[in-house]
Parts: structure tokens; sequence; C-alpha cells
């Protein structure tokens, strides 16, 4: 992770552009949403948001700054969305304008910590995600095994696999939100 930290972002090399958007997307759309539900919506402001910033091309001298830009920006494009299109009135009075430093690193840590988590279920064999999803739902083995036309063995099979293979790839969020919560 330090070595993450060390090196400069430059943000008019598509390259790493391309990366940069790989890598934060999900985490800050998680954060976003957590102001405001309307996924589509979201998603329009994150692109406008990149887009600015491969418009402007410019380069950071590490990624925590980035993340920090990001984050910050992020949360202030959502506050004025919120307060200049008058999407949820309650909402918006519930909404506190100054919220806690704390608040705002809880949302930031839980954004990451959902992005690890969709990172990890991504990486699950397209069979094995099928299967652990539908149990995830709360489909019994058997309804999975009837919708998808395989074995129970072979969905114990996948659902063993994918929690194996998901507990072992995010053991370390654990220690990492245990050590977070002493900061």
């Amino acid at each position: 992770m330090a070595n993450r930290n060390a090196h400069i972002i430059d943000l008019g090399n598509i390259h790493v552009f391309q990366q940069e958007y790989e890598t934060h997307f999900t985490a800050l759309k998680h954060f976003a949403m957590q102001y405001h539900p309307d996924e589509e919506q979201i998603c329009d402001l994150l692109q406008d948001i990149w887009m600015k910033l491969w418009e402007k091309k410019e380069t950071y001298i590490n990624e925590a700054s980035f993340k920090t830009y990001l984050y910050r920006t992020v949360r202030n494009r959502m506050l004025n969305f919120i307060r200049d299109q008058k999407i949820n009135e309650e909402r918006l009075s519930q909404l506190s304008f100054e919220e806690s430093e704390d608040a705002i690193i809880n949302k930031i840590i839980e954004s990451e910590i959902y992005a690890l988590i969709n990172e990890a279920f991504s990486e699950l064999p397209d069979s094995c995600k099928r299967v652990y999803l539908e149990s995830l739902k709360g489909a019994s083995q058997k309804e999975i095994a009837e919708k998808l036309n395989i074995s129970i063995n072979t969905i114990k099979k996948h659902i063993n696999n994918a929690n194996h293979y998901l507990k072992k790839r995010l053991e370390n969020i654990l220690s990492l939100l245990l050590l977070l919560k002493g900061y």
C-alpha cells in the first residue's frame, strides 16, 4: 500500500486516468449514494466529475491526496445537487451540511469496504457468482438447483467455494475495521 501512495498521479496520461477511474468509481458511487439514492443521477454526476478531471489533466502528488480530492469533490457535488435540485426536501432538512469529520470518515470507510467486497465478488467464476447471488437473495439450495438446472451438490460446492474465497480474500477487512475504530 505504501507504493500506491508514493507515486505521482498524472491524469493527463490516458492509461493512468483509466486506471484511477476503474480503481475509484465503485467506491465513489457508493459514497455518493449515501447522500442520494438515485443511481442513474449519481452515475451522471460522477461521469461529469471524471470528465472535468480529464479536461484539467492535473497531477497529484500521491494516491492519498488524489483520494482526498475525489471524496471532497463528490461530497460537495452531492450536497450542491441536493440543495440545487430540491429533490427531497425532507432529506435535505435532515442532512447536516456541517457533518462531523467522523461521520464523513465513516462514510468513506464504508464505501472503500463496499468496493473491496464488490471487487472480490466480481473475481468469482460466473457460475459460482450466479449461485452465490441467488443464495444471498434468500433462495434455498433446492430452488437454486431447479432454477439453474444443476445438482444440489454443485450448489453446495459453489457456495462453499465462494465462502472460502471471499473469507480468504477479505480476511484483512475485519482487522482493518478494528484498527480504524481505535483512531
